[in-house]
């Protein structure tokens, strides 16, 4: 993802200064280069409405305006917000390696940052990583790991499909709270210790990793919410791309199924394995969040909240039976 960020914002500030280059040459100068719309990269920050007018109005013909401000829009394109850094003297071996020890994936010409580290929040941020990690450890084999060889056993000596559920059933009523347990952890040693470490390394202000998506009405601002970098680099650089050539809704399903690729991925790293199982239940977010969205459950936030949990604590556990077991 990094590497991905990385490459094409470049590709984007390489254009926008060929296009400033160009207009410094009388040959090139014309009518039509003045009408040319103006392409702008959606910044992190950019909510998803500004990215449909930013699209909205790439797509429209301009009027014919004067060089000057067009050479005033595309230098200030390819020049940071902070003014500092001007493309291309970002491309050093510096701002690359600095850039992927960021906690972020989605690259900038700059960031901004904080005035010095602090050494004894990257002592006491290493200590919860590794601690985090302990407690992990001792869940899974004393609460998860037992359950789940115990039931491979009964279901290797039954041949009844009543019994193999009832058998499954119990595994995953005997791991709803381990596995959320498990959960939590790992959201916590990530987005709190991990990134604000790597924060702490490089001076990196931003330290939005997260928001309260313990408090989500629906899957779909907790997909917005639970975990940011993610979320940016999907905005940015799948639904803002999507929606350039496609409608909403269907930028929407594309960077849904592009996600449920990616988590599909990572869980066959972790259980060697290719089921689709995730895949299926991440793509299956989008009807439940239209049923959650219906004029039914509208205002009902308490209600939309219960449900969220109810679905996250249950979902956790059958995913990992399933992989596990299935």
């Amino acid at each position: 993802m990094k590497m991905h960020s990385y490459a094409f914002y470049n590709g984007h500030l390489s254009e926008t200064k060929q296009r400033l280059r160009d207009l410094d040459q009388p040959e090139v100068i014309s009518v039509r280069t003045a009408r040319i719309p103006l392409v702008r990269y959606p910044s992190t920050t950019s909510h998803i409405d500004e990215i449909r007018k930013i699209q909205e109005e790439g797509m429209k013909t301009p009027p014919l305006r004067t060089l000057t401000e067009l050479r005033e829009d595309l230098a200030f394109e390819i020049t940071s917000p902070l003014g500092h850094v001007t493309y291309p003297a970002n491309l050093t071996l510096y701002n690359f390696f600095d850039f992927l020890c960021c906690p972020t994936l989605c690259y900038e010409l700059e960031y901004p940052r904080t005035d010095k580290i602090r050494p004894w929040e990257l002592v006491w941020k290493g200590l919860a990583v590794f601690g985090c990690i302990f407690l992990m450890t001792v869940t899974t084999e004393e609460f998860v790991m037992p359950v789940l060889d115990e039931a491979k056993i009964m279901l290797a000596s039954t041949d009844f499909v009543t019994d193999w559920a009832l058998i499954f059933a119990e595994v995953i009523s005997r791991m709803l709270f381990p596995f959320m347990v498990i959960f939590l952890l790992v959201f916590l040693v990530i987005f709190e210790y991990l990134c604000g470490f790597f924060a702490e390394i490089t001076c990196f202000a931003d330290r939005h990793f997260y928001e309260d998506w313990w408090n989500s009405t629906d899957w779909l601002e907790f997909s917005r919410e639970w975990n940011v970098p993610v979320h940016h680099f999907f905005r940015r650089h799948v639904y803002a791309a999507s929606r350039a050539v496609v409608s909403r809704p269907a930028a929407t399903v594309i960077t849904f199924f592009i996600s449920a690729l990616a988590h599909e991925l990572v869980m066959g790293c972790i259980t060697k394995k290719l089921r689709g199982y995730g895949a299926i239940a991440l793509m299956l977010q989008i009807p439940i969040v239209m049923v959650q969205r219906s004029r039914w459950m509208k205002g009902r936030a308490l209600a939309g909240n219960v449900i969220f949990w109810m679905s996250m604590i249950s979902g956790l556990s059958i995913l990992c039976a399933m992989y596990v077991l299935v």
